[in-house]
């Protein structure tokens, strides 16, 4: 009835209105199709490499299995990509989000919490790891405080202030501000205003990456909606945090002024007792970025105090699940994953990446190498062992990034770890659901430098706690009885860059010595903050930057890629970091050099690759894909939403969400 009521209409139509509806009308049909969405998941964890397990007519190859790679692999698959994944691990995928066991514990090894975006379906981060695992991934809000820093007794107060020795972080600017304020200075309200001015830089810098990421996947002509975004995030970024912090607190700058220019602190000690403290604590987000203040660049301060102001979250069960069913995906369309797979280089020919050569891990250096072939190549593993390592040095692209005129970023440091086996249920030791902190000083450049030049001796200048036996909620099931404990320091490659040659478990007693005598300080800080383990520690095992090397394969150690230093925006290094693109056409960047450091940073970083390979076309077809499933988080969130409501909150919230919520 409806069709011959309709057909008197569209007979009385032009020729040329009823060719631009036909056209449309198949558009939005090719635009609505996304071969994702029909995919049967099934999670299956990574098989050792082997030739016959290599699909055939391989579309990409990715190298690295860790938040980036898992993004960017799952995203290119959803498109009807055929993705090969490649890890070197022996025995697991995930990256830094992998965990492992020994003496029947459990330890997570990169992802010891995340925001609570990432948590949150609603959140364009929490969003997109649904979207990816098909909302098979769980997470827990961690109750507030999320965070509790920890400074060693000192006296060195002004008079008639309070003398605390710990600081608690909660959800929220306003919080952090009045918490620390009347910890340090109660009723001081030109240091209130000034702690404000600090936190509403954090936002401007924040939205700054916000723009920073739209502009590398929308078309150039429109890149000047973002410029001033723009601009302000590289000039903000080209200041230190401790210029920033006494441009701030010590002068009184306004954000208008530093966005003109930003004074040179002085040299030596903060002679304010109540501003020592105060620029102390609010270095408190160092520990996820590792670079002291006299060098680090202020937008790594900014944007990670801004990805924890909603509060903080963890998986629900052992972190390695991500990586697990994020790659189901790639399983689902025809690719496959394989572990124990060493990529020993990037085939080259007539100057475009083809494939790679890969071996097993377990078999050695002199292990069978076979040549694996694609149309394109994605290295998750840091730039800097692309192209240190992966790449003929030959290539124009590589003697640029080796040449010290033409490249000024460096590798991050790395980090020492501390695994503890702890006796007894986390209710009954009443052991801490929120992160601590250890910080050796309010100087946090004075703790640095000491124990640079000697870390036999000092304390190292920060400390991370966690237990994730209290962060996830499945823990007391599948290990009852038993509660873990990681502990993470700082750690330099040039301390252990003499036994970069050896293997596990043969590196002499020089080596063993020296752990013994780190693990003595990251032990007496546990017992320190948390008294009531100390006789409980069953087994203990310290990791090293040496260990980062060879289970992450990571560059030096570089626990986060890209040393956040003020190098990372100049625009000399344009083209080695914050983008997926290299000048190697067919050879992409995945992870936190394509973006930003850390577990959401990398995820974003593959998820930026993803869009840049799929190109415009794809990705509005991705985004189509994606704002459907956000849409019907809305409503899930609340169900009395229609959908055009749905829609339009997925949308508000994918264009204009920062990126640290």
């Amino acid at each position: 009835m409806m069709i011959s009521s309709i057909t008197p209409i569209v007979a009385t139509l032009p020729w040329w209105l009823l060719f631009i509806i036909a056209l449309f009308t198949l558009f939005a049909l090719w635009l609505s199709y996304w071969p994702g969405r029909r995919a049967t998941i099934k999670t299956i964890r990574a098989s050792p490499f082997s030739p016959d397990l290599v699909p055939k007519e391989i579309d990409t190859i990715v190298i690295g299995s860790g938040a980036g790679g898992c993004a960017c692999s799952n995203l290119l698959a959803q498109a009807g990509r055929k993705v090969l994944v490649l890890e070197q691990h022996e025995e697991r995928t995930g990256g830094c989000t992998h965990t492992f066991r020994i003496e029947d514990c459990e330890w997570d090894t990169g992802l010891h919490y995340t925001s609570e975006g990432m948590g949150l379906p609603t959140h364009r981060s929490g969003g997109l790891l649904r979207f990816m695992t098909r909302g098979k991934q769980e997470w827990k809000r961690l109750d507030d405080p999320y965070d509790q820093v920890f400074f060693p007794k000192d006296d060195d107060v002004a008079e008639g202030r309070p003398n605390f020795n710990n600081y608690e972080f909660n959800t929220g600017s306003e919080s952090v501000i009045k918490s620390t304020i009347m910890r340090i200075d109660p009723g001081n309200k030109d240091l209130e205003k000034k702690c404000r001015v600090w936190m509403n830089l954090c936002d401007v810098v924040n939205d700054g990456f916000t723009a920073l990421g739209i502009s590398r996947v929308v078309p150039s002509m429109f890149h000047f909606f973002l410029q001033k975004r723009i601009n302000k995030l590289y000039k903000l970024a080209s200041y230190t945090v401790r210029d920033v912090q006494y441009a701030v607190f010590n002068l009184g700058y306004s954000i208008d002024q530093l966005l003109q220019s930003c004074p040179t602190a002085p040299e030596g000690p903060e002679s304010d007792p109540v501003l020592r403290r105060v620029k102390g604590v609010l270095n408190h987000p160092i520990g996820d970025y590792a670079v002291q203040p006299r060098v680090a660049t202020f937008a790594a301060q900014a944007i990670t105090m801004a990805h924890y102001m909603e509060g903080a979250s963890y998986t629900v069960g052992p972190t390695q699940n991500i990586s697990i069913r994020s790659t189901a995906m790639v399983h689902a369309m025809g690719g496959e994953v394989l572990c124990d797979a060493t990529v020993t280089d990037i085939i080259i020919e007539n100057g475009r990446a083809v494939g790679v050569r890969v071996r097993n891990t377990s078999a050695g250096n002199d292990g069978p190498v076979t040549e694996v072939r694609a149309k394109n190549v994605v290295c998750a593993t840091s730039v800097f062992n692309l192209y240190n390592n992966l790449l003929p040095k030959d290539l124009p692209a590589v003697q640029d990034f080796l040449d010290p005129t033409k490249r000024t970023i460096k590798e991050s440091n790395g980090h020492v770890f501390l695994f503890c086996k702890i006796k007894g249920d986390a209710s009954e030791l009443d052991l801490p659901k929120h992160n601590l902190w250890y910080f050796n000083g309010y100087d946090i450049d004075e703790a640095f430098d000491r124990y640079a030049h000697d870390p036999v001796n000092q304390r190292p200048p920060t400390v991370y706690i966690g237990f994730p036996c209290t962060k996830d909620p499945s823990w007391p099931k599948r290990m009852p009885g038993t509660s873990n404990c990681i502990l993470i320091s700082d750690g330099l490659w040039e301390w252990f860059s003499k036994w970069e040659n050896t293997s596990v478990h043969h590196r002499g007693k020089e080596y063993e010595d020296f752990k013994d005598q780190l693990t003595r300080h990251l032990e007496s800080i546990l017992y320190e903050i948390v008294p009531q383990v100390q006789g409980k520690v069953e087994y203990m095992t310290l990791g090293t930057p040496l260990t980062e090397v060879t289970y992450l394969s990571s560059f030096h150690a570089g626990s986060y890629g890209t040393k956040m230093d003020t190098n990372v925006f100049d625009r000399l290094n344009d083209k080695w970091t914050t983008t997926p693109r290299t000048p190697i056409p067919g050879l992409y960047v995945a992870g936190s050099d394509a973006f930003l450091p850390a577990v959401c940073g990398a995820m974003y970083g593959g998820v930026l690759t993803a869009v840049t390979m799929l190109g415009y076309m794809g990705s509005l077809r991705l985004v189509c894909a994606f704002l459907g499933e956000f849409a019907s988080a809305f409503q899930e969130d609340n169900p009395k939403m229609s959908r055009p409501e749905a829609y339009y909150q997925a949308i508000k919230v994918f264009l204009t969400e920062k990126v640290a919520n």
